[in-house]
């Protein structure tokens, strides 16, 4: 009997915490949001490292890969802040930002979700296609770091809750695994995957 109290107090006390931390916010701070808007960028940066390793043959793949990885995401992000309506933290509070449409559009967190795709894309195209790469293996540690450092400015800048920026992060590791999978699997990685020839000629080579 104890200890179904003791085990009932437990989930008790993790929902009531997961709550709190759940609605979690803080006042809108400008600065720091400009700051997420840099580390965003900078992390969509990061898969143009691969260009350490890749020889150039990949790089008519991979861009397409990438931006076709990208575009999904951003898809994604676009029609669930629709969809849902979510009111951001600052929304009637006296340090809110001049009204606009983007004030119920905090679920998911649209930084977070395009940042963790683009770590996510770096990190599984490095398994997949450059394993022993040194340099590509930082750069997917720094990616991450950029993604994770991301999340936690929108959530203390007060744009999002820490539920946006969780489902953010979840959803856009989805889409950035998703997006080299499929491109490894039609491509294969071999002579069959679009190629751009390099040297006295430059062009496109399509083998199927």
């Amino acid at each position: 009997m104890n200890g179904k109290r003791m085990y009932i107090s437990t989930i008790l006390i993790m929902v009531l915490v997961t709550e709190s931390l759940f609605s979690l916010s803080f006042p809108y701070n400008p600065d720091l949001s400009k700051v997420s808007d840099v580390s965003v960028a900078l992390t969509m940066l990061s898969p143009s490292l691969l260009a350490l390793k890749a020889p150039p043959s990949d790089y008519f793949t991979l861009g397409t890969s990438y931006a076709a990885t990208m575009v999904g995401a951003y898809s994604v992000r676009t029609v669930l802040k629709q969809v849902i309506n979510s009111p951001r933290p600052y929304v009637g509070t006296a340090e809110a930002p001049p009204p606009s449409s983007d004030d119920y559009n905090s679920f998911p967190s649209g930084h977070s979700l395009m940042a963790f795709s683009s770590a996510a894309y770096l990190q599984t195209m490095q398994h997949l296609w450059y394993p022993d790469s040194a340099p590509v293996k930082l750069a997917c540690a720094a990616s991450w770091t950029l993604a994770a450092t991301t999340a936690v400015l929108r959530v203390v800048s007060g744009n999002h809750y820490v539920r946006d920026v969780l489902a953010g992060a979840a959803i856009g590791s989805a889409i950035g695994f998703l997006g080299p999978y499929l491109t490894d699997r039609l491509t294969h990685h071999d002579a069959k995957a679009p190629h751009v020839l390099v040297g006295s000629a430059i062009g496109m080579q399509l083998s199927w």
